[in-house]
């Protein structure tokens, strides 16, 4: 995780020191921007048995896991933008561990999503370089599911996601560019009220951590 952060911190020195003239400014009021990347994130991944009065902790560890997003941005002003983003996160996992119940290899795939809104300030704007920092909040949720020889487990889980960091946009031509982020959140999900769940049906799931991403970016300008 250290020298993803190393490596994507010198991208963004480097975007930095060759910034140069251009047509257009690389954010502006009516700028819409299209961002999808991949990224990897270090949680701390916990889950809590909530069938009692109160919850009560099962087991957290912390772990990697596999990003995917895909954010929309639009300026509604000099320095504002606001912006959705839907996302997905793979963590693999013990259930006997994590959700109390069992596999012949002790691993299983949870994937996450989220749609969130978001709130961008633009803190330094030049002809390539977009350099801003962000907030959003929006719905999570998980999903385990699949078979075990002939054991078929599912348990999916809703709540909410809260995110903040920075992101930069370096454009190499008027529209297309490349984009980083650096982010940190928390995320909470149960599965009460949620039907067809055959596993861990009390458990709900708390992660909280930093996620770096890397991709391309095509902005539209009005």
């Amino acid at each position: 995780m250290k020298k993803i952060f190393t490596n994507s911190l010198s991208i963004i020195i480097l975007l930095i020191s060759f910034t140069n003239s251009a047509n257009a400014q690389a954010y502006r009021k009516g700028t819409l921007t299209i961002s999808i990347s991949e990224g990897s994130t270090l949680a701390n991944y916990a889950t809590d048995d909530i069938s009692g009065p109160k919850p009560v902790p099962i087991y957290n560890e912390v772990m990697p896991g596999l990003r995917d997003p895909l954010v929309i941005q639009y300026g509604v002003s000099k320095r504002w933008s606001i912006g959705l983003s839907s996302g997905n996160d793979i963590f693999t996992v013990n259930p006997s561990k994590f959700y109390g119940f069992s596999t012949s290899d002790q691993k299983v795939k949870v994937t996450t999503s989220e749609l969130t809104f978001d709130v961008n300030y633009h803190v330094f704007v030049n002809k390539r370089l977009d350099l801003s920092v962000f907030a959003s909040t929006g719905l999570f949720s998980i999903k385990m599911k699949g078979n075990d020889g002939d054991n078929f487990y599912n348990h999916e889980s809703n709540g909410t996601i809260v995110r903040y960091g920075t992101k930069a946009h370096y454009y190499f031509w008027k529209r297309l560019g490349a984009v980083g982020m650096i982010s940190s959140y928390l995320a909470n999900s149960s599965p009460k009220d949620v039907k067809g769940n055959n596993e861990a049906k009390t458990y709900s799931t708390r992660i909280n951590g930093v996620a770096i991403e890397a991709g391309f970016c095509y902005r539209i300008l009005r």
